[in-house]
């Protein structure tokens, strides 16, 4: 993994977790208004940077992220923040326990096992746009799941998304994302996490209702009217400002 920090090294260190084919650069442009206020260590998951090796696991990538902070940050981080399968990743971090977070906002994350068949068709739909800039028709569908369109989506997210990426690591990092499950051992995290995501966002919902099973005092907060990605696309200064509020 690639690892970048941002802003004064005295303040608290918050992570910064990017999402499912984003380009890092693009969720530090986001959120750099945190920056005045956090110390941010923002990294790119294997294979979705510049001379980077290929994606292997969520396991894997929590491994490294855990290696870094416990060498660079003593295995403390103030907080964290994680958008799409960034949220997923810290749903991984905090199951592993390796690390102490002490606030972790997730904001619409998906942990609703899918299946193989849905990472399959989802990683040749992404292939074929990276590799031709077109979709087939089923993205529709897709789309409409997660509470939005296509063209709301790609309008946001199109410049944020890194298509430099293999068809191997695009392969490998969607079947993890749509066969993930949830374990009971996350129950056992002492961090105050923080469930986020829009009212048109069906699959969130499913993934917060199978979240609270084992996170009993976790705080949920659902956005009227967004869909998937939404809050951060759109509300920039709303969001640095909620999140700034949320990790006091």
């Amino acid at each position: 993994m690639l690892f970048t920090e941002f802003g004064d090294p005295c303040k608290p260190a918050v992570l910064c977790m990017h999402g499912m084919m984003q380009d890092w650069h693009a969720e530090y442009e986001l959120l750099k208004p945190l920056e005045a206020h956090y110390r941010l260590i923002i990294p790119a998951m294997d294979g979705f940077y510049e001379g980077g090796p290929e994606f292997t696991s969520f396991a894997d990538q929590s491994r490294q992220i855990e290696e870094y902070v416990q060498a660079h940050h003593g295995g403390r981080l103030h907080g964290a923040y994680g958008a799409s399968q960034g949220g997923l990743m810290l749903t991984e971090l905090l199951t592993r326990g390796q690390i102490a977070i002490r606030t972790v906002i997730m904001d619409g994350v998906y942990v609703a096992h899918q299946g193989q068949l849905s990472g399959w068709v989802t990683y040749k739909m992404f292939c074929r746009y990276k590799n031709t800039g077109s979709f087939p028709w089923l993205i529709h569908v897709m789309m409409k799941l997660m509470g939005t369109s296509l063209e709301e989506m790609m309008g946001g997210m199109e410049k944020s998304l890194y298509l430099d990426a293999s068809d191997e690591s695009v392969r490998r990092n969607f079947m993890e994302n749509y066969t993930y499950r949830t374990r009971p051992k996350i129950a056992h995290t002492s961090a105050e996490v923080h469930l986020w995501c829009g009212s048109k966002e069906p699959y969130a919902l499913k993934s917060h209702r199978i979240l609270k099973r084992y996170l009993k005092h976790c705080q949920e907060e659902i956005m009227p009217g967004l869909g998937h990605g939404e809050f951060l696309l759109k509300h920039q200064a709303e969001i640095c400002r909620k999140i700034c509020e949320t990790l006091q």
